[in-house]
């Protein structure tokens, strides 16, 4: 990774915190910054959420009904949470690209195309 790679990672994960998605450490819950060839990546890690969903459905069903939360039990919340995080980005004055599989690209205006 050169330094204009390193800081435009950086003014994304800055610009994340700003708007109150403090990125996560590698391998932690919560909103991840990864390097792209384009780019970075931004994505949701909710753990936290699907074990409090768990816990509250668990408390409804009794300890015999209790089942595994996977990410498609949060599909609406999901959603706004991605709207959310890209209107950031945007809002910053970065081209964003809803890639339809859980993670925006945030395209490196630096970023040449190879032919």
């Amino acid at each position: 990774m050169n330094d204009q790679e390193a800081q435009f990672l950086d003014a994304v994960r800055t610009v994340l915190q700003e708007a109150g998605f403090a990125p996560a450490a590698a391998g932690a819950e919560g909103v991840h910054v990864i390097q792209h060839a384009r780019g970075a990546m931004v994505g949701w890690m909710p753990q936290e959420i699907q074990r409090l969903r768990a816990r509250v459905r668990a408390r409804r069903r009794g300890p015999r009904r209790t089942r595994t939360v996977n990410r498609n039990d949060l599909p609406g919340l999901r959603q706004a949470f991605g709207l959310a995080l890209a209107a950031a980005l945007r809002n910053a004055g970065f081209t964003v690209e809803d890639r339809g599989d859980e993670w925006l690209l945030v395209i490196n205006p630096a970023h040449r195309p190879e032919l």
